[in-house]
């Protein structure tokens, strides 16, 4: 989608969650210790562009890891983060039965597809596709006319950065999504930066 505002792209700071390898999908985690800097670390790298920024609109998941993360970032443009747009469409991905169980044990489950071409329609017991989540994110991005900051999730943001960049379906679900660190997508590419700037 080269016709497309730019886009800046962040995941949310670390949780215990992350950094213990479980699930998190549609599970409120607050940020923990290093989400905290992690976040820090991003919103004064942010600082620097704020004349940028000026003309962004800002977008959040409702979910309380990246509501977090964003009203760090906001205290450095500054912006008042009331005028920070909700948006449900960018929340993170249902998994269903196994949010809260780890990464490992849901990947040693039979059924588990190994194949990246399955594992976009692969849709696990009351949870999401990445294929759920790219139609979310397709009608997000129907409503997005100016430039955007957007702060969500891993899965959601792979959906996000893959849909963009009109990467095919199958490598959509190993797409890098770094914490701390900032992506930026315009005229379908996409770069993810390190606090420092650097290509990450």
């Amino acid at each position: 989608m080269s016709n497309l505002p730019p886009i800046y792209f962040i995941r949310h700071g670390e949780t215990d969650w992350n950094e213990q390898g479980l699930i998190q999908g549609s599970v409120e985690r607050e940020l923990n210790a290093t989400g905290v800097a992690q976040a820090q670390s991003i919103a004064t790298a942010l600082s620097v562009k704020r004349e940028e920024l000026q003309g962004f609109d800002f977008v959040v998941s409702p979910q309380q890891r990246a509501q977090h993360t964003m009203k760090i970032i906001c205290a450095s443009q500054p912006r008042n983060f009331d005028t920070v747009v909700c948006e449900p469409r960018v929340r993170e991905l249902g998994f269903g039965i196994w949010e809260g169980k780890p990464f490992t044990e849901l990947r040693s489950q039979p059924d588990y597809p190994y194949g990246q071409a399955g594992h976009y329609e692969w849709r696990p017991e009351g949870g999401e596709s990445y294929h759920d989540g790219v139609m979310r994110v397709d009608a997000f991005l129907k409503t997005v006319k100016r430039p955007t900051l957007v702060v969500a999730h891993g899965a959601v943001g792979r959906c996000l950065i893959g849909y963009v960049c009109r990467i095919p379906r199958i490598d959509i679900t190993h797409l890098p999504t770094p914490q701390g660190c900032y992506c930026v997508l315009r005229d379908g590419k996409y770069q993810w930066f390190d606090p420092s700037h650097q290509p990450a």
